[in-house]
């Protein structure tokens, strides 16, 4: 095992350290979240990493009224889109989203996906550390003190070290400070609501402009819906955890689309018109001067905790995605999610220029993610109509069922890439300069129908079909290695695996 386990380790010890900090299939009796945690995960989750930040995004460019509508549009919208594939199949298979991928991209396909999914991981994790990092600037000017860009860095870097101790101690330990943080945020946005309510009426806050609108608002409201839909669609990035450690199907997906989707907006809702009243678009900025003092303390208090255990499931998601980098294959978990915290380091050297960013990276998830959404939709609807051979996505044989040729799925990686394509013709993500087609169809829900459409097309008339791809069977669990031994014994413990 390369030192990854003490010689002490028995096989049950070594299959259960590698359900949970490794790449085997979860069992349901193995798996963390019931009802409660997989709603309290997901709003902890949806409200830490960006719904704050989200609203002030959006109230940039629309109003309390259009912001509020278009952007609940656009979410529902992404996280339908993201849900309905990855997290039914994850689900039902206790397998993390990687290893899903390689039904429609390949073995070695699969590997272009996850560094995207990896930038993706990294990119966020950087954004709300250094939204912690605000938070504790921003409690220090309420109490009289007026630090440098430096106390942000240091916030980042005590994040990273947060981070690093909750996820190399387990998924349990996740959901138990979830457990807490979610019920004190949902108290916390209901609070700061009615004092905006009270203290500025709902008059000011609809008739409050936007704080940086452009010179068409069509174009600003179309652009808000479409920084919803990448919204939605940017929960790619978490699903396949969230989902292998979910024991009920009807906990995966209405806990995602309540939570994620509907839960989160209404929070974005409150950043949106908190931002538009204080006009700032900065959410730890605004807590003070509308909850006050002692309110807004409390409110910088529990944003920084629920980004910290926001923080640490992006890192142990992204400490999986190593597992499939060879290098990495066998080291120790502490190692890889320490990997996390190194990638992770430009944000303590530069965050408020990529901290001023947030508009674009959330386009580039939109660009990159909205393909991939598309093709696994179709990949798991259309063309094996649920049923996947797990034993294939572990087997890396040349005649194993996801090997394709060369390792590589071809249909999927083009329709990616004409996915990508296809954004770009219809919105620049970087200057958001649209083509005049954009106002009709916007860009990330187009994309995803096309590319998911022309990957079942080539599918079905290529060379590959998926109803020819030839599985190789499971070895017996007698002799093999513990690994192997437990993804065998899973193979018996369910049709198909």
């Amino acid at each position: 095992m390369g030192g990854r386990f003490g010689p002490e380790a028995t096989p049950a010890e070594i299959i259960r350290q590698e359900s949970q900090f490794g790449r085997l299939p979860l069992l349901p009796a193995e798996r963390e979240y019931g009802p409660l945690g997989a709603h309290a995960t997901c709003f902890a989750y949806a409200v830490a990493t960006w719904c704050f930040m989200i609203g002030g995004i959006v109230s940039n460019r629309a109003g309390a009224i259009q912001g509020a509508v278009a952007l609940t549009a656009g979410v529902l919208v992404g996280v339908f889109i993201t849900n309905m594939a990855t997290a039914l199949a994850c689900h039902r298979y206790g397998l993390e989203q990687v290893d899903y991928c390689k039904t429609a991209f390949g073995q070695r396909g699969t590997r272009i996906i996850l560094v995207f999914y990896i930038i993706n991981q990294i990119g966020w994790n950087g954004l709300i550390l250094v939204m912690f990092g605000n938070g504790i600037r921003n409690v220090a000017r309420a109490l009289g003190y007026q630090p440098g860009v430096w106390i942000v860095s240091a916030g980042v870097i005590v994040g990273l070290w947060l981070t690093y101790l909750l996820v190399t101690r387990g998924v349990h330990l996740l959901n138990v400070s979830n457990a807490f943080i979610a019920p004190g945020l949902a108290i916390l946005t209901v609070a700061m609501f009615l004092l905006l309510l009270w203290g500025h009426g709902w008059a000011a806050i609809v008739t409050a402009p936007p704080l940086a609108p452009g010179p068409d608002r069509l174009l600003d409201y179309l652009l808000v819906f479409e920084w919803g839909v990448a919204t939605g669609i940017s929960w790619w990035g978490a699903i396949g955890f969230l989902a292998r450690n979910t024991k009920k199907r009807r906990d995966v997906v209405y806990p995602q689309l309540l939570q994620l989707g509907l839960a989160m907006c209404l929070v974005c809702c409150v950043s949106l018109f908190s931002s538009l009243v204080a006009r700032t678009d900065d959410p730890t900025e605004w807590m003070v001067p509308i909850g006050g003092p002692i309110l807004g303390l409390v409110a910088l208090l529990f944003v920084a905790l629920a980004n910290i255990s926001t923080s640490a499931i992006q890192t142990y998601t992204c400490g999986l995605a190593f597992r499939h980098l060879g290098p990495l294959k066998k080291r120790p978990w502490h190692q890889l999610v320490l990997w996390t915290v190194v990638l992770t380091l430009p944000y303590v050297f530069w965050p408020e220029e990529l901290y001023r960013r947030g508009s674009t990276f959330l386009s580039y998830n939109g660009t990159i993610y909205a393909p991939i959404c598309g093709v696994l939709f179709a990949d798991f609807f259309a063309v094996r109509r649920g049923r996947v051979d797990v034993w294939g996505i572990f087997d890396d044989d040349a005649a194993a069922a996801y090997h394709y040729r060369g390792g590589y799925n071809w249909p999927a990686l083009v329709a990616v890439a004409a996915g990508i394509g296809l954004f770009y013709a219809l919105l620049d993500p970087l200057t958001f300069e649209s083509a005049p087609l954009f106002r009709f169809t916007t860009a990330s829900l187009p994309v995803s129908v096309v590319s998911g459409l022309l990957y079942w097309g080539l599918m079905a008339f290529g060379a590959r079909r998926a109803s020819g791809a030839r599985a190789v069977p499971a070895p017996a669990a007698t002799g093999a290695d513990p690994v192997t031994a437990g993804l065998a014994a899973r193979r018996l413990l369910r049709p198909n695996i």
